[in-house]
């Protein structure tokens, strides 16, 4: 199949597109879903034994994100190695990976160490982690809609010149 034909198919039927972004999205909740799961026993366990309280206080939360901000992280940059065309965005790319390792692995490490070594957290940690969890989820899916946009971005390029 030419890249001419691709180019019309997509035009065609754009619920094809729609549909692969569908399932992209499918399987980044499913990623999130997975990776949570461990945190939400542990959680669920604490919850149980201690209270919402202590649970909030604990290093779980700060670690979950942090597991996620990696992945967002690993996401990144396995969207511009993977496809060498994706090199035009190297610099966008980097300003994601640098802006997650800031606003999420750094603190949520920080945080879970300093819970572990504090005796009595202060109670404003209850506040800051779960925010932390969100930022995390929401860096992990925004990592993967980025490479895919871009990498849409870079194909409908190639289909442009190619049908030039």
């Amino acid at each position: 199949m030419s890249a001419q034909e691709k180019l019309e198919m997509k035009v065609e039927h754009p619920e094809l597109s729609e549909t692969r972004e569908l399932r992209l999205l499918y399987g980044t909740y499913a990623d999130i879903l997975f990776v949570l799961l461990p945190f939400a026993v542990v959680g669920m366990f604490k919850l149980w034994n201690v209270g919402l309280e202590p649970f909030l206080l604990s290093y779980d939360l700060s670690l979950a994100a942090a597991v996620l901000g990696g992945l967002a992280v690993v996401k990144f940059l396995l969207g511009m190695l993977v496809d060498p065309t994706m090199a035009k965005h190297r610099e966008w790319i980097t300003f994601l990976v640098a802006g997650t390792f800031f606003l999420i692995l750094a603190p949520s490490l920080l945080f879970s160490v300093l819970v572990m070594l504090a005796e009595e957290p202060p109670k404003w940690v209850m506040f800051i982690q779960p925010l932390l969890v969100v930022l995390g989820i929401t860096a992990y899916s925004s990592a993967v809609l980025a490479s895919n946009r871009l990498r849409k971005d870079v194909e409908a390029r190639v289909f442009s010149e190619d049908a030039a």
